[in-house]
């Protein structure tokens, strides 16, 4: 009987130990299994990241480029410029000529319609060639 008591004894240590192993292998593995986890979640976590930074800086460029724009659109509205021309003791300014100019123009057409004014000053004849949108003539006597 003692030696059945000592196997019993034996088989219940095996057990407890096995159990104990079992235990710790399974913690182990668990362990293991998170971390892979944990380093494929960092990995999609990286790559998203990196994504937004890209789109970030995409965006970014894009709004660098149009806050360019838009400054040197500005700093060329801000430039005034005045014009004369002074022929044999006479002067005539671009505002004097531009004004001439609107008031023959409205006179037959609506002022929207004007999209291109190309002005030839012919100082010899005291007169000012206008094309407007590339086709119609307006002649102005600047005296």
């Amino acid at each position: 009987m003692k030696k059945n008591s000592d196997l019993i004894s034996a088989k219940e240590s095996v057990k407890s130990k096995a159990e104990k192993v079992i235990k710790s292998t399974e913690e182990t593995a668990i362990k293991v299994a998170s971390d892979v986890v944990k380093k494929e979640n960092m990995e999609k976590t990286i790559n998203a990241v990196k994504a937004t930074a890209k789109n970030v800086k995409a965006k970014a460029t894009k709004a660098a480029t149009v806050a360019t724009t838009a400054a040197k659109k500005t700093i060329a509205k801000k430039v005034d410029v005045s014009f004369y021309v002074q022929y044999q003791g006479k002067e005539v300014s671009k505002h004097t000529i531009l004004e001439k100019i609107h008031d023959e123009w409205v006179k037959s057409h609506k002022l929207s319609e004007l999209k291109t004014l190309d002005v030839y000053l012919k100082v010899e004849d005291d007169t000012a060639y206008c094309l407007v949108n590339g086709k119609i003539n307006i002649d102005l006597k600047l005296s």
